[in-house]
């Protein structure tokens, strides 16, 4: 059990004297574990949620949602992920965890027979099913976009009731981006990209790779314009790519196309900013 804050001495001499006027003082600043004794209010993207004080048995339903979730120290029942297998960056983290396809429809008895606590997931990926879902068990919605994923972590620790563990991940974060800024040499021009169908694709600044690349403190490229300087291509896709991404100035290193084009998460955040040093370091 995490031990109650500490108050500072004038706190508590001013306690004192209030006692016989109020009946006792009430230490300052937020005290998850008497909070978290009852049932929460959630708001999130697609309304309000009352859920557990802090629930001990969530399904996931989005690799962002089980990311968060495992950072916070909370293994879900049952986690739905693409082709229900799990992104490298995932896979030790993740290990055990019982995994299905993402949820449609005819799934619902599945999610129902896990017997969740809380449901976690996304916008636009669980939107059409939040109705289905909270007659299921309280569900909360986080926005899908991977450029809020501090929101979204922020977000899933407040419905798993771990608020200050929450913010202490994104404290971690910022020390290890801080580290990040400091290894890598000089300012870096980099593009993040993938070979689609449409053809070479570029991260824009407001996606989950963009938010890595700029607290990292490198220049992201997010155009393929002849006259753009790129000294370093975060390569994903099929071996095509390689031949697609001549086109473009510098030279390519190849990245795990889950966690750079993904919707991010606490874990996803730290294990890109390895492979950025990694990759700049080559």
């Amino acid at each position: 059990m995490r031990a109650p804050p500490r108050v500072p001495v004038r706190a508590l001499g001013a306690c004192l004297l209030l006692s016989l006027a109020v009946g006792g003082c009430q230490e300052s600043g937020f005290d998850e574990s008497k909070e978290t004794a009852r049932p929460l209010k959630v708001q999130h993207v697609l309304g309000e949620s009352k859920v557990p004080g802090q629930a001990e048995e969530p399904m996931t339903m989005t690799l962002d949602t089980l990311d968060d979730t495992l950072a916070l120290g909370v293994r879900p029942v049952r986690a739905a992920v693409p082709g229900a297998e799990l992104p490298g960056y995932l896979r030790s983290a993740a290990g055990g965890v019982q995994l299905m396809r993402p949820v449609r429809e005819g799934d619902l008895p599945a999610v129902e027979a896990a017997d969740p606590d809380l449901l976690l997931g996304n916008e636009p990926g669980q939107g059409r099913l939040y109705e289905d879902l909270s007659r299921i068990a309280p569900t909360v919605i986080v926005d899908g976009a991977g450029g809020q994923w501090k929101l979204n972590l922020r977000l899933v620790g407040e419905g798993l009731g771990r608020t200050n563990d929450a913010e202490q991940l994104l404290t971690d974060y910022d020390a290890e981006a801080f580290r990040a800024r400091g290894a890598i040499a000089g300012k870096p021009r980099v593009a993040v990209a993938r070979l689609a169908g449409d053809g070479l694709r570029l991260a824009k600044r407001d996606s989950f790779a963009g938010t890595i690349l700029a607290d990292a403190g490198v220049t992201q490229v997010t155009s393929s314009a002849p006259d753009e300087r790129i000294d370093v291509v975060l390569l994903s896709g099929p071996k095509t790519a390689d031949r697609a991404v001549r086109a473009l100035d510098g030279r390519s290193e190849r990245v795990d196309e889950a966690l750079w084009w993904g919707s991010g998460g606490s874990l996803a955040g730290k294990a890109a900013l390895a492979d950025l040093q990694r990759a700049l370091a080559g």
